[in-house]
């Protein structure tokens, strides 16, 4: 063991300013990577704990280790109620809402029978250990998707199962673990119901309180993330002063009211809080993995642990997904993917730890709390080492797997943008897909038959990382009136995808050197996308297709070249000099010109 962990004064101050400091290093890590960061931190926690290296040890928290988990697990569970979409839920496909009602009953009850029937234990503890293992992280399933590049409805089918599952899944934990607390039976009925109404009450007396407080303008904008993450505090603590176990259920209940009520501020808050909770999980990840043994780990494969990994995997998972899309169009080779790609993440994993930790301390703890957490982490280990690894070998087997990420992605949908758009789209079968923060121009675009997303370009890596349409994003293209605003977009997109990937309109006559422009600058005879927008639908000029031939002779002054198109590729182009110097025979070329009319 390393001498750091051995200093006995200082002991509990390392323990945490490690576990938050290599946490915050290891989540920018697996982001970059474009890794699920559950990976990074779960090897970590092993290799910092007392079974590795030994730099790490969490007992030295004491009994402060507790204290400090289910702090974190709640501000956790109030971001998760805060981005619960309800919009979305409505909106989904038959198969998602069944995943989210017959799925889950499925999982739940499936793997509550195998872990009853295999480990012998009660029927409290066993519904407790199923309903930890019915979420599939968000934090997972995103970086998964990336890599398998699979077909467009599967990955909607995928993303927002991880997204809506975890606050259902955690509901039925919580209420599993209430229920497990009071001991089960008839007798335990009357404390379980005042937990849960404790909860449920308090927690939406309080979310609403933090809602009315937000929209009757009584925070000031500057305190907005400060008051809701010391309200949610506040709703926890409370909680658990009048009703001990309560709080968790209570500070979900206020993110979910909060969310669903929609202050103004919302958007402001919930960035906050993701920021906060990708440093909790990083900090928790390693606390917790840190403090598990190789022995009890060992204890659980040696009571049959294996078979109720193969049936939550091979049996329970297909099952749900086979009940899930009865009747509707999916194909078998789409369910089979379906069955095959369901990873485990950090929400299962810290709820576990916490239940067991809080068992634990009772005199009489219901059920083994180390089996309980050795099945959750190994259920982790199995989904998303197997899983992850062979899920693209998978999607390729079954005919499922998209080519390179290819599609386009145009910041900007004025009337130019959605012109060059059905240009592109119906003369080369492009994929593309526009984003702009005016209302009236997504539902243009929406009417015209685009598919058009209202966010802000600016937010490039939350876009890449969240919006499940962009999965197959493989270039960008600038087209705001604003030059320094292009250039700023293209130095956030730069950072997320390759940089020669990342384009922009940036007219000649402005003072931009190459070397301050992150991406290519393209368009550059073009005018401001606002007047070549005018002079398009008062078709004063058009968007032509040309057959270049190199001996042909360069174009007119006025005509500005947009992509060369070659084959299968589209090449934006900066002007026409470019043109000149990269075409070849039987090349095209989108060209914007005067009307030939």
């Amino acid at each position: 063991m390393l001498p750091l962990a051995s200093l006995s004064s200082e002991n509990a101050l390392w323990a945490l300013c490690f576990a938050v400091g290599a946490g915050g290093l290891l989540t920018v890590l697996s982001r970059k990577c474009h890794l699920p960061t559950i990976v990074f931190l779960l090897l970590a926690g092993f290799a910092f704990g007392p079974e590795g290296i030994g730099i790490l040890d969490p007992k030295a928290l004491g009994e402060q280790l507790p204290l400090i988990v289910s702090l974190a697990i709640g501000l956790i569970l109030f971001e998760g109620g805060l981005t619960l979409d309800f919009k979305g839920f409505t909106q989904t496909s038959p198969v998602i809402r069944r995943l989210l009602t017959l799925g889950v009953l499925t999982t739940w009850l499936g793997v509550s029978l195998s872990v009853y029937i295999i480990f012998h234990t009660s029927g409290s503890f066993a519904l407790l250990m199923g309903s930890l293992v019915i979420v599939t992280g968000p934090t997972v399933i995103v970086p998964m998707l990336r890599r398998i590049r699979t077909h467009q409805r599967l990955c909607s089918i995928l993303h927002w199962e991880g997204v809506l599952i975890d606050s259902i899944g955690v509901f039925i934990a919580i209420l599993c673990f209430e229920w497990a607390v009071e001991g089960g039976g008839a007798v335990a009925l009357p404390n379980f119901l005042l937990r849960i109404i404790s909860g449920i009450g308090l927690g939406s007396l309080g979310g609403y309180g933090i809602y009315w407080m937000l929209s009757r303008g009584w925070v000031p904008a500057k305190n907005v993330n400060a008051f809701s993450l010391a309200s949610a505090l506040l709703i926890f603590g409370t909680t658990e002063l009048i009703k001990p176990e309560a709080g968790l259920l209570a500070v979900t209940i206020a993110g979910l009211v909060v969310g669903f009520k929609k202050p103004s501020q919302l958007r402001e808050v919930k960035a906050f809080k993701a920021e906060i909770v990708d440093l909790l999980i990083g900090m928790l990840f390693l606390l917790l993995v840190s403090r598990l043994e190789l022995s009890q780990f060992k204890s659980f494969f040696d009571s049959g642990g294996i078979w109720v990994l193969l049936a939550v995997v091979l049996i329970i998972r297909p099952l749900s997904i086979l009940v899930s899309a009865h009747g509707t169009s999916l194909q078998w080779r789409e369910k089979a993917l379906l069955s095959w790609v369901a990873p485990r993440g950090v929400v299962a994993a810290s709820m576990a730890s916490l239940f067991a930790l809080t068992l634990a301390e009772q005199e009489n703890p219901v059920g083994d709390p180390a089996l309980m957490e050795s099945f959750v982490y190994s259920v982790i280990c199995a989904t998303v080492l197997l899983q992850g690894l062979s899920a693209g070998i998978v999607a390729r087997l079954l005919g499922l797997q998209r080519p390179a990420p290819n599609d386009w992605l145009f910041i900007g949908a004025h009337h130019f943008a959605r012109e060059l758009a059905h240009s592109l789209i119906e003369k080369n079968n492009q994929s593309i897909i526009l984003i702009d923060t005016n209302a009236r121009n997504i539902e243009l675009a929406r009417e015209e038959g685009l598919l058009a997303l209202q966010h802000n370009g600016m937010q490039a890596e939350e876009l890449y990382q969240d919006v499940e349409a962009l999965y197959g994003i493989g270039y960008v293209m600038a087209l705001t009136d604003n030059v320094e605003l292009n250039q700023l977009i293209m130095l956030r997109w730069s950072e997320v995808i390759e940089r020669d990937r990342v384009f922009g309109w940036i007219p000649r006559n402005h003072a931009s050197k190459e070397e301050q422009v992150s991406g290519q600058a393209v368009f550059r005879d073009l005018p401001r996308p606002a007047i070549a927008s005018v002079h398009l639908n008062s078709k004063e000029h058009g968007l032509y297709y040309s057959d270049l031939q190199p001996e042909d002779p360069p174009l007119k002054d006025p005509d500005c070249p947009l992509f060369l198109i070659r084959g299968k590729q589209i090449k934006a182009l900066p002007d026409a000099a470019a043109l000149s110097a990269n075409t070849r025979p039987d090349d095209r070329v989108l060209i914007y010109q005067k009307s030939r009319s």
